[in-house]
């Protein structure tokens, strides 16, 4: 039997767009950002450098936990709760977050 994997909605905007995709369930960010032009930027893919962070807006409890190297990182940079690091991140559910916001 042929299961197919559920269907997700992330909502990424930023102060000039908006846009609306479809994904995996369990995808990551930089997964959805390979295949899509987002407004979410990466340099080190690491959790070492923070030019990914994005701004959860909804749907914070369909996102994975932070990584220990994610937690180090927000902390350090006193990061608002409401705060991700994109490359760390992986979407089990909707979600709408924003990005180049700072």
């Amino acid at each position: 039997m042929d299961q197919k994997i559920p269907k997700v909605k992330i909502v990424i905007k930023s102060p000039s767009s908006s846009l609306e995709l479809e994904a995996k369930r369990g995808i990551g960010f930089q997964g959805v950002c390979a295949k899509h032009e987002t407004a979410i930027e990466f340099n080190c893919r690491a959790g070492d450098c923070g030019i990914c962070c994005i701004k959860i807006l909804s749907g914070e409890a369909n996102l994975s936990k932070p990584t220990a190297i994610e937690a180090d990182f927000l902390k350090a940079m006193r990061a608002d709760p409401d705060e991700r690091l994109a490359c760390q991140t992986r979407v089990f559910g909707d979600v709408c977050v924003e990005a180049d916001y700072l």
